[in-house]
């Protein structure tokens, strides 16, 4: 297949408009400010025949969060129906509050903070295994803040659950990412996407239960007013 170079026709400059289109930090469909469009035509050749492609870009803003994206529709000659790609990728899942901001998040050591932000990046840019992998590294760094270092992975569970932090049904559960992590690492194990929600769901809750849970009730203890003492 012989192509040409890329040349583009014609540039198409658009006024602004609204769009539907997914947001990540909402988790949904929701309505976009178009607020910059550009166009590319060019052709390309095979077998002495010209194809007319394109590569449509749009910046849009989310109505509700303010998040920007770029949206690329493409028609390229090897495409049958024209394909979008959004930067960043769109992901289905939304981020917690304690990792947009909009929470205290003093209350979550900065370790823990950056360590979930890769993760949430490598699930936004598709890369499975590598989220398990941090998702396991993730919860090793957590329960070691909570308790100390301790020689292996089992036995930081234990004292972790030892500490409070964590049911007998919970305990399990993290030995089940300690076996996904290495299953991710050592034999080349490809978790799917919802093999990924259900990591981090635990993970997640794990988070909120060892940093946040202890301070609301805190809080809310505080603004409840006592009950009165027998006269």
């Amino acid at each position: 297949m012989k192509r040409s170079s890329r040349e583009p026709k014609v540039a198409d400059k658009t006024t602004r408009g609204r769009s539907r289109a997914h947001c990540s930090p909402c988790g949904h469909l929701t309505n976009h400010d178009v607020i910059a469009v550009d166009r590319e035509e060019y052709e390309e050749t095979i077998e002495d025949r010209n194809f007319s492609c394109y590569d449509n870009y749009e910046m849009l803003k989310c109505r509700g969060c303010g998040a920007v994206t770029l949206r690329v529709i493409s028609q390229h000659i090897e495409d049958r129906e024209p394909r979008t790609t959004c930067y960043p990728a769109a992901i289905a899942r939304r981020v917690p509050e304690w990792m947009t901001g909009s929470f205290d998040t003093p209350s979550i050591p900065f370790s823990v903070y950056f360590l979930m932000s890769e993760v949430y990046t490598a699930v936004q840019n598709d890369l499975l295994r590598l989220a398990g992998m941090g998702i396991r590294a993730t919860l090793e760094e957590l329960m070691r803040v909570k308790v100390g270092d301790h020689r292996t992975f089992k036995v930081l569970v234990d004292e972790f659950q030892k500490a409070g932090y964590l049911s007998t049904r919970q305990a399990g559960s993290l030995d089940s990412i300690l076996e996904a992590g290495h299953a991710a690492i050592h034999r080349t194990w490809e978790p799917t996407a919802t093999d990924i929600a259900t990591l981090l769901d635990i993970t997640e809750s794990v988070i909120e239960t060892a940093y946040l849970h202890e301070r609301r009730a805190r809080d809310l203890d505080e603004r409840v007013p006592k009950r009165p003492k027998p006269a």
